[in-house]
């Protein structure tokens, strides 16, 4: 993916209003991260520990974990997305360095090894083939300590290749003259190995008549979690681990191999 990337056009496109598709984004970072966090805690990664955020966005998790106490560096494809980064750690008195960097070549910006790396919010489907996830995994290992950790997170597209899901249910947020609907449509291939994703975001602003509306496409892998294994697997990683959402309830999961975040979290360590 390059900086004319149709990813990095989506996302530059949502940067501004991205805060716009939650309630509250700030609550919703914090909430969401403090569970990563008492993941990679469990993993020896505790502050001030180094992490790298390889698909940071506009701070999502990057800004929260800086916040505990990590020392973060943030990377995105999307140069209005670590724009928006860098506004939200200024406005908020944190110190984290953002680049605007493909996540297949995360390893060629700089020369400071990390005591983690993460890749959240389902980031790493954009990837659709088995030579772009491995390009992107080999380069986010040689910006590991020896024995660091790699934390990232996917939709659980195990289930959802199944079930033939159509899209996600729309949601409103805001009130009065500040008001937002959210809307995603889904277009799967023939194989149900990928799906293009329509989203749709609609926006009512104060002292405005009607709602603007936009809609962006963007493609995902239906990554499964076996083909994530391998792929971690060939390019030096170890030691794999899932964490199923509690909230799914899914059958033969040990308690252990839960966690409360909303996607399925995988944890593996460079060998």
């Amino acid at each position: 993916m390059s900086h004319h990337d149709p990813n990095g056009a989506f996302y530059d496109g949502l940067a501004e209003n991205y805060h716009r598709m939650y309630d509250d984004w700030w609550a919703f970072a914090t909430d969401y991260t403090e569970v990563l966090a008492e993941l990679l805690a469990a993993e020896g990664v505790k502050p001030p520990a180094e992490i790298l955020d390889v698909t940071c966005g506009i701070g999502t998790q990057a800004l929260p974990l800086a916040a505990k106490g990590y020392r973060v560096t943030g990377s995105d494809l999307s140069e209005r997305a670590v724009q928006r980064a860098r506004r939200e750690a200024a406005a908020r008195g944190l110190d984290v360095e953002f680049v605007t960097g493909d996540v297949r070549r995360v390893a060629d910006h700089g020369s400071r090894d990390y005591d983690a790396a993460i890749s959240g919010s389902n980031s790493l489907t954009h990837l659709l083939t088995d030579d772009d996830l491995r390009q992107a995994l080999t380069s986010v290992h040689r910006r590991l300590r020896p024995g660091g950790v790699f934390l990232a997170t996917i939709r659980d597209y195990d289930q959802l290749a199944g079930e033939n899901v159509q899209g996600l249910v729309p949601e409103a947020f805001g009130s009065g003259d500040e008001r937002s609907i959210v809307v995603q449509a889904w277009d799967w291939a023939d194989d149900r190995r990928t799906l293009t994703t329509h989203h749709i975001l609609l926006l009512k602003r104060q002292n405005q008549e009607g709602w603007d509306t936009s809609v962006r496409t963007t493609d995902y892998r239906a990554l499964t979690r076996a083909e994530f294994d391998a792929a971690l697997t060939a390019t030096g990683f170890g030691d794999i681990r899932w964490f199923l959402p509690d909230h799914q309830d899914p059958q033969g999961v040990a308690p252990g191999h839960r966690s409360s975040y909303y996607q399925p979290v995988v944890v593996a360590r460079a060998t």
